[in-house]
């Protein structure tokens, strides 16, 4: 099962990915080098590999982002598939930063989750999505390679679960993790469990709102798991609760703004780690074993037929 994830793997995959900076208007070379490589991952894995381009809003002169696509069990002439899910991760990076942490480490733990469930032979119909244009594009806020998606969505490959990996590599022995002040009083269950860790920086936090609840739960169980131990900060987000913007920083807020199930994991970034949005986000800050039991808790997850 998860002994397919690889942390020496995992490490090198970082490096290459984290190599140099990928945001396409400061460094287009590096941006255009990193969609290559991630399509040819997919398609080494044996998925179909697509793009989907689309304008990035506020642009001048204007310009295109691309979302690249694998996808495991696509849909064979009129045969049904079962419920499809999607895992996603953006790819691009603010410009400057070589973005190891942010978020190499969420496309690489996207990839060690597809070549896990593709070498098994797993039959759910799964979209790999890796998003561009996550970061802010100024003059106007990112999110837009996820929104792009999620606009073009039709009925048929709506994915019953969004599981998005943003930031899951960084941890610190010296470091305490925080969490924005206004969290210990808005969602006590989050910091029960931060006080219980000694607010230690070696967990992963789950967001979830509304019915994704259930998929977060579903992790939680998983993580838990005597192969796994990964520590979770659980952070449920009841649906009347207004999406201000440390709810819907990740590619995960367009899925809960179109009513669908989604899940954001993360190792909570500027809340923890020093080195967010900086050139100091570089490989060596990365700890491939949080990145690997990011990845196998989703892949337990999905083999119990939890998710």
């Amino acid at each position: 099962m998860n002994s397919l994830v690889s942390e020496s793997r995992i490490e090198h995959d970082i490096r290459e990915l984290a190599s140099a900076p990928r945001n396409s208007r400061e460094n287009p070379a590096g941006h255009a080098e990193a969609a290559e490589w991630i399509a040819a991952e997919f398609k080494r894995i044996g998925l179909v590999a697509s793009r989907q381009s689309f304008e990035i809003p506020g642009q001048t002169p204007p310009r295109q982002g691309i979302n690249v696509i694998g996808t495991l069990n696509g849909r064979t002439g009129n045969s049904p598939v079962p419920r499809s899910m999607l895992i996603g991760a953006h790819y691009d990076t603010v410009p400057g930063s070589p973005g190891a942490d942010d978020n190499a480490s969420g496309v690489v733990a996207l990839l060690e989750c597809a070549r896990t469930l593709a070498s098994e032979k797993s039959d759910r119909a799964i979209a790999f999505v890796a998003f561009d244009a996550e970061e802010m594009q100024t003059p106007v806020e990112g999110l837009h390679g996820s929104t792009a998606y999620v606009a073009r969505l039709t009925p048929y490959d709506t994915p019953g679960a969004a599981i998005i990996f943003e930031s899951v590599g960084f941890t610190s022995t010296s470091k305490k993790q925080r969490l924005p002040g206004s969290f210990r009083f808005l969602f006590r269950r989050t910091y029960k469990a931060l006080v219980r860790q000694n607010f230690s920086a070696e967990s992963l936090l789950i967001l979830s709102r509304g019915p994704g609840r259930a998929i977060s739960r579903e992790l939680e169980k998983s993580a838990a798991t005597p192969a796994i131990q990964l520590p979770i900060l659980p952070l449920e987000v009841p649906r009347w609760m207004p999406m201000f913007r440390n709810l819907r920083r990740s590619d995960h807020a367009p899925f809960w703004l179109a009513g669908i199930p989604a899940v954001m994991i993360s190792d909570t970034a500027n809340f923890r780690n020093p080195h967010y949005h900086r050139p100091t986000d570089t490989p060596d800050t990365v700890d491939p074993g949080l990145v690997a039991k990011a990845a196998r808790m989703v892949i337990n997850a999905i083999e119990r037929g939890a998710i």
